[in-house]
């Protein structure tokens, strides 16, 4: 293997170099620029010459590359001689380049999101994603990626980073179905801001107890949103107090409490009245009426629900709007008013537009299927269960229920 690495230009090796050190299982040409300070250009020329030379993997869709499993032995002596100045500003700006590119994907994929952390200093200009749908596609591939990156960061000392990019990841993640790479982010970001005391280790404790119960690990999830609501607690700020008794009401429902979700909601809608959150306090009527909605008061569903929807329509969170209404569509059909069902889904797609949003056109599905089986339309019933079937059974663990959800509906046709 010393014949073709030796035979190389010094510019390609220092990519091969590089690839030793990179965090991920894969990687493309931009964060190798970022890192050695090239043009994306000859990144990508030494990539493709690295894998004509047979040192790497090339992977789908034909722009991302591994280091071949018998080279990386190799990669790793040679990274050994780059001096260790030179080699930890590279390996910064590597992180650096992730963490930054994910948070400027944020402002695409959730422009109204209500970021907890601090803004870390970069050493890399993030990627340009143009639109949020790009940013999502980015997001699809590097999701895994990311997950080593946070660990790197942690590895490296670089607290900063691992907290802005484990805040970003929920809002990346959320309205995917990869919830694994949320509660690993959360659960890295409750470990480093608990560890300083910090208040928003009640924030990261209380989205990893969210993420769980998606993953169906309902007794961590339970423990975990405790856990949560005694650290706000003890923090005492209202904002963070709310969202703790807001996800703790989550959980409880995902958990088939009803009661005691709605028990917690209400407290969180109490603290809600004393800070300016319109999207949280809008989050926590519409789950409210999920939880009138799970407990039969179909009435008190459709008040809730369209108090969200109002709110949020009025704060322009279109995405949380669109999801606000899925939920009130559930609750027509609960109520025998299918095709007010059907109405509410047609305002969901219209506020979904283009938005990159996977999760939250399955629950749009979901419910359609639903109201589409009240009103006796068994082969468009069909059509749309089996499509999600398709479709969750490859997706992302976060799917789980949904995936649950599809194939009971399908077995009652």
């Amino acid at each position: 293997m010393s014949i073709p690495y030796a035979q190389l230009p010094a510019a390609i090796q220092r990519v091969y170099e590089l690839l030793a050190d990179h965090p991920g299982p894969d990687t493309t040409a931009p964060p190798i620029a970022a890192a050695l300070e090239i043009s994306e250009l000859d990144a990508a020329t030494a990539l493709q010459r690295l894998h004509a030379a047979r040192l790497l993997d090339q992977l789908p869709p034909g722009d991302r590359y591994a280091l071949a499993p018998w080279a990386r032995q190799h990669a790793t002596h040679q990274r050994a001689r780059v001096p260790d100045s030179t080699r930890s500003g590279q390996n910064s700006r590597l992180i650096d380049w992730y963490a930054a590119t994910a948070c400027a994907a944020v402002l695409l994929m959730a422009p109204e999101a209500l970021r907890f952390s601090a803004s870390a200093t970069h050493e890399a200009v993030p990627h340009d994603h143009v639109d949020g749908h790009r940013a999502l596609r980015w997001y699809t591939w590097e999701h895994r990626v990311l997950s080593h990156v946070l660990t790197t960061a942690v590895d490296h000392g670089r607290s900063d980073v691992a907290v802005e990019l484990a805040d970003a990841i929920w809002h990346l993640a959320r309205t995917t179905d990869h919830h694994d790479d949320l509660a690993h982010a959360h659960h890295t970001g409750h470990t480093l801001t608990h560890q300083t005391r910090h208040p928003i280790a009640a924030v990261f404790r209380a989205r990893e107890a969210k993420a769980l119960a998606d993953l169906r690990h309902i007794t961590d999830a339970l423990n975990a949103a405790a856990e949560a609501a005694a650290l706000a607690r003890d923090t005492a700020e209202p904002g963070i107090l709310a969202l703790a008794h807001s996800h703790s009401g989550r959980v409880d429902l995902v958990a088939g409490d009803p009661d005691q979700a709605l028990r917690e909601l209400t407290t969180g809608l109490r603290h809600y009245r004393n800070v300016v959150d319109d999207h949280g306090h809008a989050l926590t009527r519409r789950r409210i009426g999920q939880a009138h909605l799970a407990l039969g008061y179909t009435a008190d569903a459709l008040c809730y629900l369209d108090a969200s929807i109002g709110a949020l329509i009025r704060a322009d969170h279109r995405l949380g709007a669109a999801r606000a209404l899925t939920y009130l569509a559930d609750a027509f059909t609960a109520d025998r008013q299918p095709s007010n069902a059907l109405s509410a889904l047609g305002r969901a797609h219209a506020l979904l537009g283009n938005s990159a949003a996977p999760r939250y056109r399955t629950g749009l599905d979901l419910a359609a299927a639903r109201a589409r089986y009240a009103l006796g339309e068994t082969t468009i019933t069909r059509r749309l269960t089996e499509n999600l079937i398709t479709r969750l059974d490859r997706a992302g663990p976060g799917a789980a229920g949904d995936l649950a959800a599809a194939v009971a509906l399908h077995d009652q046709l």
